[in-house]
């Protein structure tokens, strides 16, 4: 872990080595729950794959950063975790994000993929839209909240973006209903971009490997989908 200065304060960022010379770099941003050890373990798994990565912690502002898991799914979630989750703002992730590019350049990694989970998806979405000179592809893995009314609407950013996209959406999944993830399809065609949006049968959160959600198979067929991806877009 290193901390990195931003204009709200010290941020703490988990920073996943490659074992050779790195392909580029990837951020990988988190879910609500917080920063944890399965978080460090999937960002682990893109440096082994040959990226130096970034997993900022976006709850550096509030005092309090971690929230329980539920065990199953109707596990009531903590009330504080979904303040957590509405009061990080998409300007804050762009501001952070601003840090960890800083610092990814200097360490040489001025090529960056963008991977984020639930929460993390909107965040890397506008990591692509604020930062396209720097961010040449953005997966959002079953995302939530990328579409509401107004014209900050995630979705709405999509229209900025130069990279690469991918969407892989859950079924049945409360956060990203159906009419959502119809509107980010339809978004997407008419963007004119290069990018696409997956279905699977899986519930929201599949690929976290120690949830109550989880589905290895699917799990591993986004993950390798998220590392094609980056093969195209950001290794030289």
């Amino acid at each position: 872990m290193i901390t990195l200065a931003t204009p709200d304060g010290p941020m703490e960022v988990g920073v996943f080595a490659p074992a050779a010379p790195p392909k580029g770099g990837v951020i990988v941003y988190m879910d609500a729950f917080g920063l944890r050890p399965e978080l460090a373990t999937m960002a682990a798994r893109y440096a082994a794959a040959g990226y130096l990565t970034f997993l900022p912690d976006l709850y550096h502002r509030r005092e309090q950063r971690h929230f329980a898991i539920p065990d199953r799914a109707d596990a009531a979630l903590d009330p504080a975790m979904g303040a957590a989750n509405a009061a990080t703002t998409l300007a804050m992730g762009a501001a952070d994000t601003a840090g960890v590019l800083a610092y990814a350049a200097s360490l040489g990694a001025t090529r960056l993929g963008a991977v984020g989970y639930c929460m993390g998806a909107r965040h890397a979405l506008l990591a692509a839209a604020t930062y396209p000179d720097r961010i040449a592809a953005a997966a959002c893995l079953h995302g939530g909240r990328l579409v509401w009314d107004g014209e900050d609407s995630p979705h709405r950013a999509i229209a900025r973006v130069r990279g690469e996209l991918y969407f892989a959406f859950a079924e049945n999944d409360d956060t990203c209903p159906a009419a959502h993830q119809g509107t980010i399809e339809r978004t997407l065609s008419e963007w004119g971009g290069t990018g696409r949006a997956e279905h699977y049968s899986a519930a929201h959160g599949w690929t976290f490997p120690t949830r109550w959600c989880h589905d290895p198979m699917r799990a591993e067929q986004a993950h390798h989908t998220v590392l094609a991806l980056f093969e195209r877009t950001v290794a030289p």
